[in-house]
């Protein structure tokens, strides 16, 4: 009988642990962070070892910056995902832009000519219709058609801590005069980008326009308005032409093949 006994709760035990061991092997992880509702949805969770000091493109240049600039702004030209070596294919750009030569007078080069008879290359960027912004707060436009959260006051801001407290959103079309705009970027005097340097040795003009925008700057100090906005639009960029809403040029002093990349 004892015999028995013993056997049986051997026989109970051994039940009871391989029910545990079973109800543990359903799938589920144990120490799962994330919400049990959106276990069925379609996202991809990631980690990062160092939180992003930029996520503006103009000052962000490293690589765990990168895997959250990718999925915010889409340049010119892309890489292919798959193919090795790395291939460029084209992004919001409509094709991958064949660049023209100039000589020191202005005339247009043959291709294939040597580097040393190059002075201008253009680049002519045709972007495609169509690319509209995500929705957001900023693009909101009331009734008149003003921007309904534009030189907000502290007072407009108390209690907005995340875009959802904005009510109102807008979009609108990627225009050519947007990429303009954010090379003349790489030369704000307050945003300090680490490539103004290297690409100030290649783009038309941009040593001198990064001149006059801290000049613009340091004026604007002296009358105490260390903050106040410099509107680009108001300096004009000898290197960058825009022709029309889908349609810019570029232009780099000599030969740098290499450019290319940097619309990347």
């Amino acid at each position: 009988m004892r015999a028995n006994l013993f056997l049986n709760r051997i026989r109970s035990c051994g039940l009871a642990g391989l029910a545990m061991l079973l109800a543990a092997c359903d799938g589920a992880i144990w120490n799962n962070p994330y919400p049990a509702a959106d276990a069925g949805a379609n996202i991809l969770y990631s980690s990062f070892a160092e939180r992003p000091k930029h996520l503006d493109p103009v000052q962000s240049y490293s690589s765990n910056e990168i895997v959250f600039t990718a999925q915010i702004y889409e340049p010119p030209l892309q890489y292919h995902y798959l193919k090795r070596p790395y291939t460029l294919i084209p992004g919001v750009a409509e094709s991958i832009p064949e660049p023209y030569f100039l000589d020191a007078k202005g005339r247009r080069l043959p291709p294939g000519v040597a580097a040393r008879e190059i002075a201008t290359t253009v680049y002519e960027i045709r972007i495609k219709r169509g690319v509209r912004y995500q929705p957001h707060p900023a693009f909101a436009r009331d009734a008149a058609g003003k921007y309904r959260y534009h030189a907000l006051s502290p007072a407009d801001l108390a209690g907005r801590d995340v875009l959802a407290d904005f009510p109102e959103s807008g979009t609108r079309e990627l225009k050519a005069q947007d990429f303009e705009y954010q090379i003349k970027r790489l030369a704000h005097p307050r945003l300090h980008s680490p490539i103004i340097g290297l690409m100030s040795e290649y783009i038309v003009g941009l040593k001198e326009y990064s001149e006059t925008l801290k000049a613009a700057n340091d004026a604007m100090t002296k009358r105490g308005e260390r903050d106040a906005w410099i509107d680009l639009t108001q300096y004009p960029l000898s290197g960058v032409e825009v022709i029309d809403d889908y349609t810019y040029r570029i232009k780099l002093k000599g030969s740098y093949p290499q450019f290319q990349y940097w619309l990347a």
